[in-house]
């Protein structure tokens, strides 16, 4: 059955479902807004001319130009409300209902007959209204009534082009466009008109447009600064006053409160509130206005200010502050920027995957191939032999089967080592001994190629598990990227003004936080004057900015040979630093030691220390500890996982194995500076220790050496460390010295608890100690990382 439903109508359908959900809104919206601005009067006199209200018909004409009749319809009930509510202020009220039906109606005929209403025939309506309202209804002579209208018409003209400019305004809200002055002075101008329309109401002789009108203006300040406090103060003066018939004192006023809550804005909401209070007071003591009530209205404003939520503030300010709205967009873009990348490089790695499976089926045809040689041999070995055989007719013709069968028994016999004949080949066959060497030959042949092919296949298989860890390393390498650096322009734009505070040259600010939470900071400057300028000059306005202690980190300030221009990488201080003095002893009768060692600092706070111990001694093992310490410490450097460092040296060292059977250990340590937590990777190496005062803790693991096994179990040792604690870890050669006790790390254990923290001292004692203990001599190459952690802070 065919419902005949298309994918359009279901579009459409969606479509109208979220108009019909935000459609009330508007309504409501434009309801309350026609209302409220229907309400405000401008004192123009006294007698026969109490005030006039173009307002709301200026709104009115705004909406009817949009040519939707719902809105007409919404906005022409508010205006009858609005109007209806201060008939008795108006001397002819009852011309502004009969504008509204007037437009109202005009508006319903053009639509109906499906012609674009312009604003010009607005106006007309308008000057019409009033023209047969004060000819039929005031009874006006014709001159007077003439004049009146024009001038109400023309009041109005102006109202309504500032009011349709700040509406327009309003739709740009939530986009990434850029208000000028004048799109928020217009924005600003509704805002007053809508607050001002509420009028006289009050509770308990407190004004409700005097609260709100106080709360706007604190907050607006608050989050635009003091250009548009002063703004939305003026303008809320300008419409308050207009209505109170007080408008100077009412600018002056409302637009110190914005002013001053602005410049207050970097101190906090309190600070900013407390402020606008001082300036109120003073203001209305000098102006003769101060009293319990305005106190009242002020104190109760500012509460509104202090309990709106700190979320709607940040979006208001992203709407009014050109620098907060720059920074949501350059955010935007720096993430667009980093999708990008990251899809490249992910692209880049599904490549590399793609790559990584050709070879692998590779292998895999490498394997049905072989399987169909059997025909190519029988083949070979008939054309060696029997071509020249004047029985070839009568065994390749008459008797081909059992002849075809008869060579594959004899291949396969030569093939598992074994001297057999086929009886077959032996009753028949005259050339027994030529057909014996070249099977024999060929089969020779094929083993040979059989072993190029495995040892192509084994480094295909390397290759494509190399392509595969790199592609898998590029994914979580871009994931880490796009979470990594978060830009901070906030803290950017302080550090900014207190360089230039204190007259600090520089070329670029880039401030970031990492993946860990914590601020980063690259400052480049023109010609580095050297001598430690930045850690005299730079740092110090850094620290005072960020408000928790800096270092420069371990790249130090690098220049640019070409310019010499120099930037400098300032981080949070690590909480703790690591001080490592390492020693080695050669093997007797040895010039070269096979054991390998490395530590340093890495980059995001890390520490790392590593140990490679060549199988045997001499400049054989040298070279397998060298490679597997360069290997993982590249790796690591790169961006790579510590396991992906491994596997790819195990990888290597699998096949030196193979070739022979060698092999090489790896002791690995990590220690987060910030946290003091302790990572120890050991692969096929000896026991670590960390030794605490008198204590001394044993660090061990059973992984096998690299080579052994085609993938590494990665097992690793959490500990946490603490300022004074002692890392020692060394090479076999150190603690088998005992021959019956191999492996055994008792003595060492008693040996350390008295001894005392200084790695120097203990790398020293230990090598002397080890050698002591076997009868003087070196047996094996020692090697021994003594690392002893202080906590900075």
């Amino acid at each position: 059955m065919q419902y005949r439903l298309n994918g359009s109508a279901i579009k459409g359908f969606e479509k109208g479902a979220v108009i019909t959900r935000t459609e009330p809104i508007k309504l409501a919206l434009i309801f309350i807004t026609t209302l409220l601005l229907s309400r405000v009067t401008i004192m123009v006199g006294e007698g026969d001319i109490v005030g006039i209200s173009p307002f709301g018909i200026a709104f009115l004409i705004s909406i009817v130009l949009e040519k939707n009749q719902s809105k007409v319809l919404t906005a022409s009930i508010g205006g009858l409300v609005g109007y209806f509510t201060i008939n008795n202020m108006l001397k002819d009220g009852f011309v502004y209902a009969l504008i509204i039906l007037f437009m109202l109606g005009y508006s319903l005929l053009f639509d109906k007959l499906k012609k674009r209403i312009s604003d010009k025939q607005m106006f007309a309506i308008l000057f019409l209204s009033y023209l047969v309202y004060g000819l039929f209804i005031s009874n006006y002579d014709t001159g007077v009534n003439i004049t009146m209208a024009a001038l109400n018409t023309l009041i109005s003209i102006p109202i309504y082009y500032v009011i349709r400019y700040g509406i327009k305004c309003v739709g740009e809200y939530n986009t990434n466009y850029f208000f000028n002055v004048e799109e928020l002075i217009s924005i600003a101008f509704i805002i007053c008109l809508m607050v001002a329309g509420i009028g006289s109401f009050s509770i308990v002789g407190i004004s409700i447009r005097n609260i709100l009108s106080l709360a706007i203006v604190i907050s607006i300040a608050y989050v635009g600064g003091a250009t548009n406090g002063a703004t939305i103060g003026i303008a809320m003066g300008v419409v308050v006053g207009m209505t109170t018939g007080d408008m100077i004192s009412s600018i002056g006023l409302y637009g110190s409160v914005g002013l001053i809550s602005g410049l207050f804005k970097e101190t906090g909401k309190v600070f900013s509130f407390i402020a606008s209070i001082l300036i109120f007071l003073i203001i209305s003591f000098y102006s003769n206005g101060l009293n319990m009530q305005g106190i009242s209205e002020m104190l109760i404003g500012g509460m509104v200010f202090l309990i709106i939520p700190k979320k709607f503030l940040k979006m208001l300010e992203i709407e009014i502050c050109a620098d907060s709205k720059i920074e949501k967009i350059n955010e935007e873009h720096l993430e667009q920027v980093k999708e990008e990348f990251s899809n490249k490089v992910q692209n880049f790695g599904l490549a590399l995957g793609a790559i990584s499976t050709s070879l692998n089926n590779m292998s895999d045809n490498d394997k049905l191939c072989y399987k169909n040689k059997s025909t190519g041999l029988i083949e070979n070995l008939a054309d060696r032999v029997c071509s020249v055989c004047s029985n070839c007719n009568r065994c390749w013709n008459r008797e081909f089967n059992q002849t075809y069968t008869a060579f594959q028994v004899l291949l396969k016999d030569k093939e598992q080592g074994k001297h057999t004949f086929p009886s077959e080949l032996e009753k028949k066959c005259i050339r027994k001994s030529d057909l014996i060497f070249n099977s024999e030959e060929i089969i020779n042949i094929l083993n040979g190629n059989e072993i190029i092919r495995r040892k192509l296949e084994e480094g295909r298989k390397i290759v494509a598990n190399h392509i595969n860890n790199i592609s898998y390393n590029l994914d979580t390498m871009v994931t880490d990227f796009k979470r990594d650096v978060t830009w901070c322009e906030e803290l950017e734009r302080v550090i900014r003004r207190e360089l230039n505070k204190n007259s600090i040259a520089y070329k670029e600010v880039f401030c970031y936080t990492d993946k860990g939470g914590r601020a980063n900071v690259k400052v480049s400057m023109e010609k580095c004057s050297g001598c430690d300028y930045c850690a005299h000059n730079v740092l110090p306005v850094i620290n005072e900015v960020v408000g928790s202690p800096m270092s420069i980190n371990n790249n130090g300030c690098r220049i640019n040979p070409n310019n010499k221009d120099c930037y400098i990488v300032l981080e949070e201080m690590p909480k703790y630093k690591v001080v490592t003095y390492a020693g080695m002893r050669v093997k007797e009768g040895e010039e070269h030691t096979g054991d390998t060692y490395s530590f340093g600092r890495l980059d995001g706070g890390k520490y790392m220390t590593l140990l490679s111990d060549g199988m045997g001694s001499g400049p054989e093992a040298s070279k397998e500890s060298k490679a597997t310490v360069e290997l993982v410490e590249r790796f690591v450097e790169a961006g790579f996982s510590i396991e992906t460092a491994l596997d790819t040296v195990n990888s290597i060292m699998s096949m030196k194995f193979e070739e022979d059977e060698k092999f090489s250990t790896l002791d690995l340590s990590t220690i987060d500076l910030y946290t003091g937590k302790a990572s120890f990777i050991k692969v096929g190496a000896a026991a670590s220790f960390i030794k605490r005062g008198d204590k001394v803790k044993k660090i061990s693991s059973n992984m096998p050496p690299f080579g052994l096994m085609d993938k590494v179990l990665v097992e690793s040792v959490e500990e946490n460390l603490k300022g004074g604690d002692i890392i020692i870890t060394l090479s076999d050669g150190v603690l088998d010295v005992d021959k019956d006790g191999v492996g055994d790390s008792a003595w060492l254990e008693k040996y350390l608890k008295g001894k005392g923290n200084n790695p120097r001292e203990l790398v020293e004692d230990i090598l002397e100690e080890s050698k002591k203990i076997n009868n003087g001599t070196i047996k094996d190459d020692m090697s021994i990382i003594v690392s002893k952690v202080h906590a900075v802070y």
